[in-house]
């Protein structure tokens, strides 16, 4: 004799179709709670002033066309990063934020050799250091970078495809000098080499009390990547520039035109203080308006409007101290 179920054949059916509607609408629950903040879209990211927290005047863009593309494209201020047009950089005036470093940077590392170099005690060492902290107190530089630490195979200049020991005593008495003038430090150091990036948490962890800025995030990193570095140590961030189109369109890219790679929007919206946009490189006002329309339409259209606005500009100002 057969024994009877537990629940009669017909109220089993009954509470497995129940189920079943209980997971069709529990799973878009969980997906999307119901406190989650819609994203800005693209009507708003529109309406955004924008830093440009990252970008070299470079030759060939005349400086009133510079600002005629800004203006267009509602960009506030542009610098920060070195370039080699004196004539634009003084056009913009008050729109320009003026970088320390970077020239004397790498002209001293050209004329020493590795053990050198590293040696903050060594004469030309010292001069660089005088150089860049006579910028910090005497020309009102906003921040000292870019300084290249290894860019081996990801520099647009050749010049600037060298590594050295990102936590060397130079780089640390580098970035000294950023916590005594309240200045952050922009170092470029690609997320390929396990021993820069070591390196450059000993940086960091060497002066707490300053601001360390990693340009392009990394350059090769993954959202994972930087999510463990700026967990670790707090007093760090990075730049977007170079990370998006139309420079980045590879493996490497966070956003594009319109879209924006889900890690890198869950990073930006759980660390919303901890970065800033930059066009980098861009010789013309047509390759200058299409960075800065994939910076919008890509990037910020895709975060919520808070997160949105401090990467825009609120954190800029807060790092450089503009108005």
């Amino acid at each position: 004799m057969e024994s009877e179920p537990f629940l009669p054949l017909r109220r089993c059916r009954r509470w497995t179709a129940s189920l079943w509607l209980l997971a069709a609408f529990a799973a878009p629950l969980a997906a999307t709670p119901a406190a989650a903040e819609a994203v800005l879209g693209v009507d708003g990211a529109g309406k955004l002033p924008i830093i440009d927290a990252h970008y070299h005047v470079v030759q060939g863009f005349d400086g009133a066309e510079l600002l005629a593309v800004m203006d267009r494209n509602g960009v506030r201020l542009t610098g920060g990063a070195g370039g080699n047009n004196m004539p634009a950089m003084m056009a913009l005036g008050q729109r320009f934020i003026r970088p320390a470093g970077q020239h004397p940077w790498k002209s001293t590392h050209r004329n020493l050799d590795a053990t050198a170099f590293a040696n903050p005690d060594t004469p030309e060492v010292q001069q660089m250091l005088r150089t860049i902290e006579g910028e910090l107190r005497d020309r009102d530089a906003r921040v000292i970078g870019e300084i290249h630490v290894n860019a081996l195979t990801t520099a647009a200049d050749p010049s600037s495809r060298f590594k050295v020991a990102a936590d060397s005593g130079t780089l640390q008495a580098l970035f000294a000098l950023a916590a005594r003038y309240g200045r952050p430090l922009n170092i470029h150091a690609q997320w390929n080499h396990p021993d820069t990036v070591r390196q450059v948490g000993a940086l960091a962890a060497s002066s707490p009390q300053a601001r360390l800025i990693v340009s392009h995030c990394g350059s090769v990193s993954s959202a994972a990547d930087m999510r463990r570095f700026l967990e670790q140590y707090p007093n760090t961030a990075c730049d977007l520039s170079a990370r998006g189109w139309p420079l980045q369109k590879n493996r490497y890219t966070v956003y594009d035109d319109r879209t924006l790679e889900r890690d890198w929007q869950q990073l930006i919206e759980d660390h919303p203080d901890r970065f800033v946009v930059g066009v980098d490189l861009a010789g013309n006002a047509a390759d200058y308006e299409a960075s800065v329309q994939a910076i919008r339409n890509g990037l910020l259209a895709n975060l919520t409007p808070a997160t949105a606005e401090k990467v825009a500009q609120r954190n800029a100002e807060a790092w450089f101290g503009l108005r």
